[in-house]
């Protein structure tokens, strides 16, 4: 009894937080917050504690803003205990520019070795994707095992945190082949333990445009299997599931039971649960310029690839162009004396006897006519003829690539409609996004987050009963 009112007491001064879930059942003692703890009775179990009840624990995991310097504890931050940071775990710590350079300097060469115009050749892949606005340098995930109450670092349950994420991190590289990781951090200096991930995303074999092994985050998910579908199901969603499949799979091997909650906002301060939520929002914010940044370079992608065939064609053309007009240049020549040897070979063939010469006297006609005249005639008739062959042969020749010439320029009409088709569609892509810019920053995060959702759902609506209407149509 005396240990019972010394705990109610302590309640009602305010020194401590009463839980009913945290009353002992036999002696009805009451244990006490983190700042409390030294007034919690002795000799009593928390409700973690007790062997009889399993553990529930949150699992979070989302991309992060990949401040490596944050990372590294290159500064402190108002959050980080500096006291701590020697607890801190650096699984690896590398060079980003030493990674770019192991994974793409030999198809930099093999893409280099292709190109006919200097211009368009890439020095240095690292400084090519940092000046550009294609894909992004790297990419951060950050994993935590509960929250700062349960799994806090000063919690009892904080050493348990470091084990779970440590068991995780040692197979994630061999989980992600296509994820080289240079970064990975676990930070014990901070409220709640957590893993910091960062990686470059990249694909070998690319058959598109540019580089045959780059930096390309969908491409690097798809080949883990994971294809994607719905903006809410893309590759990233379902790979980080996948890795919180993964963490939860540790967990159960120490006894933890994954608690899947839609959201844990009631175990956050208010500051806390704002800050999350503009962590969303912004995480939001960038899946959606990531997607239409991905579309832009597809389109890109395509109009390149429209404008390298459009200009093929147009060299081909002019090298057939070229060639028929020699060719026609040589037939107009040779078309006067086709037309004349043609009339002549036609005239002394039919009746020779009309121009050949009389006999002379000391020679008869049939002795002339076969012995001299008739050979003679029959040569020149012979050599008029091949020379009738020619010309049709320059002619015919001539009219194949006249063919060939038009069938060229069809083929070039339509390549350059189809460019201005591509580039009118990616003028309105830009459109869009300036215009989707404006829309957001007009009603905000908030707003557009739910306008989204609710869209979504009617889409998924509208599926679900077009699907259900033709397996009704199937079965009757």
């Amino acid at each position: 009894m005396e240990t019972r009112d010394k705990a109610f007491t302590l309640y009602k001064k305010g020194m401590g937080s009463f839980d009913g879930r945290n009353v002992c059942q036999k002696c009805f003692c009451v244990t006490f917050d983190e700042s409390n703890k030294a007034f919690a009775v002795s000799g009593t179990s928390t409700f973690s504690q007790r062997k009889d009840v399993r553990l529930k624990r949150t699992i979070s995991a989302m991309r992060g803003p990949g401040s490596l310097n944050h990372n590294r504890r290159s500064f402190t931050a108002e959050n980080v205990d500096p006291k701590r940071s020697s607890l801190n775990v650096v699984y690896r710590d590398e060079p980003i520019q030493k990674v770019y350079h192991e994974l793409f300097d030999e198809a930099v060469k093999r893409y280099n070795a292709k190109q006919k115009r200097k211009d368009r050749c890439i020095t240095d892949y690292y400084e090519h994707l940092r000046t550009g606005k294609q894909e992004k340098l790297f990419h951060e995930l950050i994993v935590q095992i509960g929250n700062k109450d349960d799994m806090g670092v000063l919690t009892e349950n904080g050493a348990l945190a470091k084990e779970l994420l440590d068991e995780y991190m040692q197979g994630f590289q061999e989980r992600n082949p296509t994820l080289r990781v240079f970064g990975a951090f676990l930070h014990m200096d901070e409220a709640t333990p957590h893993l910091h991930i960062d990686f470059v995303p990249y694909v070998s074999g690319w058959k598109g445009k540019g580089l045959d092994t780059k930096v390309s985050l969908k491409q690097a998910l798809k080949a883990l299997g994971f294809a994607g579908g719905s903006k809410r199901e893309s590759e990233l969603n379902q790979w980080i599931n996948a890795e919180k499949e993964q963490l939860a799979a540790v967990m159960e091997r120490h006894g933890i039971e994954w608690e899947q909650k839609g959201t844990h906002e009631e175990h956050l301060s208010v500051l806390d649960f704002k800050k999350q939520e503009r962590s969303k929002e912004v995480a939001a914010l960038e899946a959606a310029k990531q997607e239409c940044q991905t579309d832009l370079i597809e389109m890109q992608e395509q109009l390149e690839t429209a404008q390298t065939a459009v200009d093929a064609a147009e060299q081909r053309m002019q090298k057939v162009e070229q060639t028929y007009q020699k060719q026609s240049q040589k037939l107009n020549k040779l078309a006067p004396i086709m037309e004349g040897l043609e009339s002549l070979s036609a005239q002394y063939s039919q009746r020779p006897e009309e121009w050949v010469p009389e006999a002379a006297t000391f020679e008869t006609a049939k002795s002339y006519r076969e012995k001299k005249a008739m050979p003679l005639i029959q040569k020149l008739v012979k050599v008029l003829f091949a020379l009738h062959r020619k010309y049709w042969e320059v002619k015919d020749e001539r009219d194949k690539y006249l063919h060939f010439y038009q069938d060229e320029k069809k083929a070039t009409h339509h390549l350059s409609q189809r460019l201005k088709e591509v580039e009118a569609e990616n003028s309105q892509l830009y459109a869009m996004k300036r215009d989707f810019r404006r829309v957001w920053n007009y009603f905000g995060a908030e707003k557009m987050q739910q306008v989204i959702g609710l869209m979504r759902g009617q889409e998924q609506t509208t599926d679900r009963s077009q699907k259900k209407n033709r397996q009704n149509s199937v079965e009757l």
